[in-house]
């Protein structure tokens, strides 16, 4: 019974990397890479910038396994082979929870962020450059920074510049872990900073405590990074 159950299962995911490579595929050949992020100017408004390349050359991170909801991820090459969006990527130590299972580790991965391809240089680099990285079960993230964009005043003559502040997090199949992580930006002031958190699951369930651990794994990289105090 346990055997045919296994391969089921078996047969589920690879079904499932079917489809989603075939989904992929209509993605790259669409030529478009969009990546939402919510905003919020100086009066607390809140609005959308969207960041798209226009052109088919994108790189396309597929995870190791679908058993853990992890999605598809498209990147502009013309982004992450750019060295003017480079970043200084700051690794904390691995963290193994208490009570875990013998293989589980956290570790924060924290980088100063001031625009969208910044973001996107620094996840691909972890994803596709970090052979442990890219074969986490989980690599959820959140981003905090301010940007300026440009409106026309009421005469339509000149150009003026509001602050906004952008924001956004991912919970790349641990649910509920992004907002965690926003959270946590909020509530310490990060600005400017982008923090990922990878994650190697155990076998053995955490429970509502991994949502802790997290948040001090990414802390601790905030604090390492100097992007807040200890």
């Amino acid at each position: 019974m346990d055997v045919g159950i296994l391969w089921g299962e078996r047969c589920r995911e690879e079904i499932c990397l079917l489809m989603q490579e075939e989904d992929d595929q209509v993605v790259v050949d669409g030529g478009a890479d969009e990546l939402h992020c919510s905003t919020e100017d100086n009066n607390g408004k809140s609005s959308t910038i969207d960041a798209k390349t226009v052109d088919n050359d994108v790189q396309t991170f597929i995870p190791p396994t679908t058993r853990y909801n992890q999605p598809i991820r498209h990147f502009p090459t013309s982004i992450i082979n750019n060295p003017k969006y480079r970043r200084t990527i700051i690794h904390t130590p691995p963290f193994h929870p208490p009570k875990s299972g013998p293989s589980e580790n956290m570790i924060a991965h924290v980088c100063s962020v001031t625009c969208i391809e910044h973001v996107q240089w620094a996840l691909a680099e972890l994803l596709f450059n970090d052979k442990k990285v890219g074969k986490a079960t989980h690599n959820m993230f959140a981003y905090r920074f301010y940007a300026d964009e440009e409106n026309n005043n009421d005469n339509n003559e000149k150009k003026k510049k509001s602050t906004l502040l952008v924001k956004d997090n991912d919970d790349d199949g641990e649910k509920g872990s992004g907002a965690k992580l926003a959270s946590l930006l909020e509530l310490s002031s990060a600005e400017n900073v982008l923090v990922v958190v990878s994650r190697w699951y155990g076998g053995q369930l955490l429970g509502p405590s991994r949502f802790k651990w997290i948040a001090g794994v990414a802390r601790n990289g905030l604090v390492q990074g100097g992007f807040i105090e200890e």
